[in-house]
């Protein structure tokens, strides 16, 4: 990796778990790290905050394997595919890093291209400033129509999972995976067991209400119509190999992506973007 990349001051590559590459990034208000192994942010904190993203203790950091926590990339598909590996092939590919800038308000960005696409160009934009900016580009290079699921996996940190509530989903209809049953939600959405619900055909800014911490996470997105909360709870974290049995109290994911009927569809030299903004308050 050239040093050409490095920003001093304010961008440098170093190893990281597990001997992986990755970028750590310094700015006036916040730093973040960003590793190369599925251009997965595994940090973001502004100064002063508690950090913003969560990631496991347990989680691996080896090639071939996904890092648990952070914001893992996924593409081309999302959940399991019989015969090929869950949630796509992104958040395992090594990226390549291929542009840095010192933006004149203090902010950095980083450019990151995924190899080997099966004929779609594959860029990741990261903007760190005082909020984290992420847009996953995604172009049919291919003379046939794609069919494609994208998601920004985001885990969040949080005090404690029987304080909080997410606003900002009422009134639309998810699919909850652990029952099998479509509902429509009619409240700010609390947790107390096990998760995985897919809200579909939403646009919606959703606020994570945080007490312990004092803080709201705000999840603001463009050109994403999915919107996807989980949390393991005690018996699936238990199943878990990456992922402590006692740290589904202290995350949530709220993740923007475009999948099941909401999975985009690209012609010949079309594109779509995937683009989310993490702030506090």
């Amino acid at each position: 990796m050239s040093d050409a990349l490095e920003i001093p001051g304010h961008l440098t590559l170093a190893p990281g778990n597990g001997g992986l590459l990755k970028a750590i990034v310094e700015t006036p208000w916040s730093h973040a790290e960003i590793y190369l192994h599925g251009a997965h942010v595994t940090h973001f904190q502004k100064i002063g905050e508690p950090p913003l993203l969560f990631m496991s203790a347990a989680s691996q950091f080896a090639e071939g394997s996904p890092i648990r926590g952070g914001v893992p990339i996924i593409f081309p598909w999302f959940g399991p595919r019989d015969g090929f590996p869950a949630h796509g092939y992104a958040r395992t590919s090594t990226w390549k890093l291929t542009e840095t800038c010192l933006l004149s308000n203090g902010a950095v960005t980083l450019r990151f291209t995924l190899p080997s696409t099966d004929g779609f160009q594959v860029e990741f934009l990261v903007t760190v400033a005082d909020s984290l900016l992420m847009e996953l580009s995604v172009a049919n290079r291919s003379t046939e129509v794609a069919q494609i699921e994208t998601c920004l996996h985001t885990y969040f940190q949080i005090s404690d999972i029987s304080a909080i509530s997410i606003t900002g989903l009422e009134g639309v209809t998810y699919l909850d995976k652990v029952a099998a049953l479509s509902h429509s939600e009619s409240c700010p959405i609390q947790i107390s067991s096990e998760v995985d619900r897919v809200y579909g055909d939403t646009r919606a800014t959703v606020d994570i209400l945080d007490p312990g911490f004092q803080r709201s996470i705000r999840v603001e997105k463009t050109g994403s119509d999915s919107t996807i909360v989980w949390n393991p709870w005690i018996e699936k974290s238990k199943r878990m190999a990456d992922f402590g049995d006692e740290e589904y109290p202290h995350m949530v994911c709220v993740e923007s992506g475009n999948v099941a009927g909401n999975a985009v569809t690209l012609a010949p030299g079309a594109s779509s973007v995937l683009g989310v903004r993490l702030s506090s308050f």
